[in-house]
């Protein structure tokens, strides 16, 4: 592994600004998106392409296959990660919130009156 412990801590935006370049720069050298590059370091798409681009993007962002990899896997997995203090809202079959009814929200019985 190139790099030791700090390939760990690269995502692709991470890779790209280590080589000195902009998301258009990255963009235009592979024929692709501005958007595309976005996706890829924001963790909303991961990279897909032929094998030259492949190729392309290794020399691009002067990176090891192992180096993209664990970039894209980190900035898939980055995009996941729930918000510290973001409450889950909890929604039962029933519709309602989580609060056993508590809401003020009753079942079925008040749409029909019942």
């Amino acid at each position: 592994m190139i790099g030791g412990g700090n390939i760990k801590s690269m995502d692709m935006e991470a890779l790209r600004e280590r080589a000195g370049l902009t998301r258009a720069e990255v963009a235009d050298r592979l024929g692709i998106s501005e958007t595309s590059v976005r996706n890829w370091e924001t963790g909303r798409t991961e990279p897909t392409m032929t094998p030259q681009k492949y190729l392309d993007i290794l020399g691009i962002l002067k990176c090891t296959p192992e180096e993209l990899a664990v970039a894209s896997d980190k900035s898939i997995s980055q995009r996941h990660k729930r918000k510290p203090g973001r409450p889950r809202k909890i929604i039962d079959n029933n519709g309602n919130n989580g609060n056993n009814g508590t809401n003020g929200v009753k079942g079925a019985e008040s749409v029909t009156g019942h």
